[in-house]
């Protein structure tokens, strides 16, 4: 995986500086001084994002069926390993294996990852103006940061856009249904409607942006202390904004391979912060390789405890 990430970002070196200009003994040295106990803290901390996730997603299957935190766990650590090494293919893993262990149906369970996507982009976003607040950035990168902004605006808008469509969804269901001709797409409906239960409540609502916010300030420390590990003293805030651009970033990812998350750490590392170029390549790799290969190998501990292999893994995202 180190050596196809290596050449994955080699061709975006070649288009940028070419080989000649760049420092193979500052990308060299990048690699080899970091410190292992921030570099172990980050791990420990990708685990608890999925503890983080697993309460979010317990909050949202409530209305349906009260599911005990330790499967949920397991799903979002063997689903988030199906999405790194198969794509966004991966995405059906996480519902298709929570409807086998816990019996919760898949089109209502696939309705809570759903919303699930649509709360992840708003509080990147979120993530992304806040960070903005207490970071000083060079004047340089202000055409940079207005076009993000921009950007920001319109996934915002469409985050909320959707969360309001969902909830008239959810309001009028059975309308909705009433039109429907074929029974067993009434039925999927109707299922996709439960999923989406706990927006009969207000409290529950709230209760569920207050967990998010909880997974992804887990996600901005994790990031943090991995950029301390390899020797960058950044605050908080600075390490936001790079894991906002990262997470953006991580969108247009190549199976296994990576490239969107690698991409996008360097271009925020020399946009905003000046970092070298050689610098911000190493620390990508590095970043990419203990942000991705933890969570598989507890992924792959899973599904050998389980008696699972990556073809059974593939095979769910084609039911």
């Amino acid at each position: 995986m180190f050596l196809l990430c290596l050449a994955a970002i080699g061709a975006f070196l070649l288009y940028k500086v070419g080989v000649s200009d760049f420092d193979w003994s500052v990308f060299l040295t990048s690699l080899r001084d970091v410190q292992p106990a921030w570099l172990a803290a980050s791990i420990a901390a990708t685990m608890l994002t999925y503890v983080a996730r697993a309460l979010r997603w317990q909050v949202l299957l409530t209305p349906l069926k009260y599911v005990r935190v330790g499967p949920l766990i397991s799903s979002n650590i063997l689903g988030f390993s199906a999405i790194y090494l198969l794509g966004r293919a991966g995405e059906l893993v996480r519902p298709i294996w929570l409807t086998r262990m816990e019996q919760v149906p898949l089109t209502a369970s696939l309705a809570t990852v759903i919303v699930e996507r649509f709360l992840d982009l708003f509080m990147v976003i979120a993530m992304f103006g806040l960070a903005l607040v207490f970071v000083e950035l060079p004047s340089a990168a202000d055409e940079t940061v207005a076009a993000l902004k921009n950007g920001a605006m319109i996934i915002a808008a469409i985050s909320v856009t959707a969360m309001v469509f969902l909830y008239f969804f959810r309001a009028r269901i059975e309308k909705i249904t009433r039109f429907v001709p074929f029974e067993k797409v009434r039925a999927l409906l109707k299922s996709f409607g439960e999923g989406l239960s706990f927006l009969d409540r207000g409290t529950t609502f709230v209760l569920v942006i207050a967990h998010s916010a909880l997974v992804w300030g887990t996600i901005a420390i994790q990031f943090w202390f991995m950029l301390l590990g390899m020797n960058f003293q950044f605050s908080i805030a600075a390490a936001t904004l790079v894991m906002v651009g990262v997470a953006i970033g991580s969108i247009a990812q190549i199976p296994v391979i990576g490239g969107g998350f690698q991409l996008a750490y360097i271009f925020c590392m020399t946009t905003f912060f000046a970092v070298p170029l050689e610098q911000a390549t190493a620390t990508a790799l590095l970043a990419g390789i203990l942000s991705y290969v933890p969570t598989v190998l507890a992924g792959g501990l899973y599904m050998i405890s389980h008696g699972l292999s990556l073809k059974d893994l593939r095979t769910a995202t084609a039911e």
